[in-house]
């Protein structure tokens, strides 16, 4: 997604954010810090192990690996259910 220059941004969108230029910079640069930091679309994900859980949600003493699931589709859904 392309990124709006904070120089070139009008004062009545900053003013409709409730931002100042400075603080609009500032998101700027941590979200370009962000996106240099994440995996482009199409590059391999590295392994990781995480412990499995059982439907009520409680851990079963098994592991699962990135890797034992190589070449199937998977979904990594992160958020809170509470």
């Amino acid at each position: 997604m392309p990124r709006i220059d904070p120089d070139l941004l009008p004062e009545a969108a900053l003013r409709q954010m409730g931002l100042s230029r400075e603080e609009f910079r500032e998101i700027a640069r941590r979200m370009e810090e962000r996106d240099r930091k994440t995996p482009s679309v199409g590059v391999q994900a590295p392994d990781f192990e995480l412990a499995a859980l059982s439907a009520a949600g409680e851990t079963t003493g098994e592991r699962v690996r990135l890797a034992d699931h190589f070449e199937r589709p998977v979904a990594l859904v992160f958020g809170s259910y509470t």
